[in-house]
This record gives C-alpha cells, sequence and structure tokens, in this order.
C-alpha cells in the first residue's frame, strides 16, 4: 500500500478535477490523507472530498484535517480568536473526515506575511487546540525552525508532524530529542539536486518516524520540475526513500502505513 500523507486536491489547480487525481490514484489500491491546506474555502473543500469519497472511491481511504497555513493568518490577532472557534464547531460536526490540525507554524519566506510574533502567537492557539481535541499537529516550518521549535517545545505531548522536510541533520537531531512523538514528511523534494543536505540528515532517521507525501500541486518530481505535481507521484517519493534509506519499497511501505494510522489513529 502507497500512502500520500498530505496533498491538496482542494486547491484550484486540482478541485476542478479531483475525482479524476483520486481515480488514477485508486486504480492499484493505494490509500491517501488529505490536507485541508489553509482557509475555510480549503477546508470546506476537503470534508466534500471526503465524504464523497465515501461512495464514489471506496478502495481509498481519505481523511482531512482543518486550519489556517501561516501564510493565510490575520495579520491582526484580534481577528484570529473567531476563527479558531469556527474551526472547532467544524471539527466537531465532521469528526468522522478529520484527522489532525494542519498546517501550521512559521514562513518567513514571503516579506507580506504576517510578523514572526503574530504567527508563534497563532501556532501556540493552534497547538492548544490540538492538544484539546487529541489531534496531531502538522507542522509548516519554512525558514523559520527555531522560531517554531521555540513554540512547540512546549507541546512535546503531541504528535508532531514536520510536513515536507526542508532542514539539515542538526535541525533533524533536534527534533528528536525535542519530541518523543514525531513524524518526518518526506516530499520529491528529497529528489532535487540542491537537497544533499536534505537527504543527508535523512541517512540516520529511525524508520519509525518516516511519512510519504507529495504536497501536490507542489513540488512536483525532478524529472517534471515547472510542471502539476498530483498524489500519484508519490511513487517518485517512495524510489528515492529506498535509497537512501537502502531498504525494500515492500519494507518502506509496511512501515509507512504503519506510521500513518498511528499518526492519524486510523
Amino acid at each position: 500500500m502507497i500512502i500520500d500523507t498530505h496533498t491538496h486536491l482542494n486547491t484550484n489547480q486540482l478541485f476542478w478535477d479531483y475525482k479524476k487525481y483520486l481515480e488514477d490514484f485508486g486504480k492499484i489500491w493505494w490509500k491517501i490523507l488529505a490536507n485541508a491546506w489553509a482557509n475555510n474555502e480549503y477546508n470546506k473543500k476537503w470534508i466534500q472530498i471526503a465524504k464523497e469519497s465515501i461512495t464514489n472511491f471506496p478502495e481509498i481511504t481519505v481523511k482531512t484535517a482543518i486550519w489556517r497555513h501561516p501564510c493565510d493568518i490575520p495579520h491582526n490577532e484580534s481577528d484570529f480568536l473567531p476563527l479558531l472557534n469556527e474551526l472547532e464547531i467544524l471539527y466537531k460536526k465532521n469528526k468522522d473526515y478529520i484527522v489532525a490540525i494542519w498546517e501550521c507554524g512559521i514562513d518567513r519566506h514571503f516579506p507580506e506575511n504576517p510578523t514572526v510574533e503574530v504567527q508563534q502567537n497563532a501556532l501556540k492557539l493552534q497547538a492548544e487546540l490540538a492538544r484539546k481535541l487529541n489531534l496531531p499537529l502538522m507542522i509548516h516550518s519554512r525558514d523559520g525552525f527555531y522560531e517554531t521549535i521555540e513554540i512547540l517545545k512546549n507541546f512535546s505531548d503531541l504528535k508532531i508532524y514536520f510536513h515536507a522536510w526542508w532542514y539539515w541533520k542538526n535541525e533533524l537531531e533536534e527534533c528528536e530529542k525535542t519530541f518523543p512523538n514525531l513524524r518526518i514528511g518526506c516530499t520529491n523534494v528529497i529528489e532535487y539536486p540542491s537537497a544533499e543536505k536534505i537527504r543527508e540528515s535523512l541517512h540516520s532517521i529511525k524508520t519509525a518516524k518516516i511519512l510519504t507525501e507529495t504536497d501536490a500541486p507542489f513540488l512536483p518530481p525532478q524529472t517534471m520540475r515547472g510542471q502539476q505535481n498530483e498524489p500519484a507521484y508519490v511513487t517518485y517519493v517512495y524510489e528515492k526513500l529506498c535509497e537512501i534509506l537502502w531498504i525494500k519499497q515492500e519494507n518502506l511501505e509496511k512501515i509507512v502505513e504503519e506510521n500513518t494510522k498511528l499518526l492519524y489513529n486510523i
């Protein structure tokens, strides 16, 4: 069984034809775990996909998550608390489909983003909600590893999933030391020529922490750079991980399946 633990069929690029992408993904009995991305519109689209898939794609387990991406949180912190209440209500109405709070964290890449302080305060509130609802917390951390850790170190009891791992060996060691229930999501980035340090960080990782994801429509395989990614391309992640970890694919599939079930409690 091959699993994509983080994808974005609810984005404008993929939602218009999401049934085709699920059909392609399900042809050989794969499983997909779906990400809700950023805002209320995307949250509702993912719940729609998850509900419809029970009938339309019974061979695939489609789940979703809810929250706000750090690039999409309000700049004014007073506007954030009402969103928090709305999302908790949304979760309680759709428990069967929602398996995590994500993707939240710190993103310093874009200058127009809210300040780091605002993002940190939002991350703290998200982590508190994850703790309250007993859900894992998926982290988006871009150019802000230590600012992220500064908040998360107070939530080491949570299941912490670093999505689209971008960091090096010392950051991985810091995460392993801090979070007993750590998961690391590997994307097609591990193929990229510029990602040698990321590959090096994975050489010593314990396989119990590994997850596989596409982040589609973003981060396509190396041979398709500049094109649109899709969930079926998670096979490239498996192939590269087998090479990096010196492991047979059938063994990697079993490990990722077990890790995913433990993370999402499915």
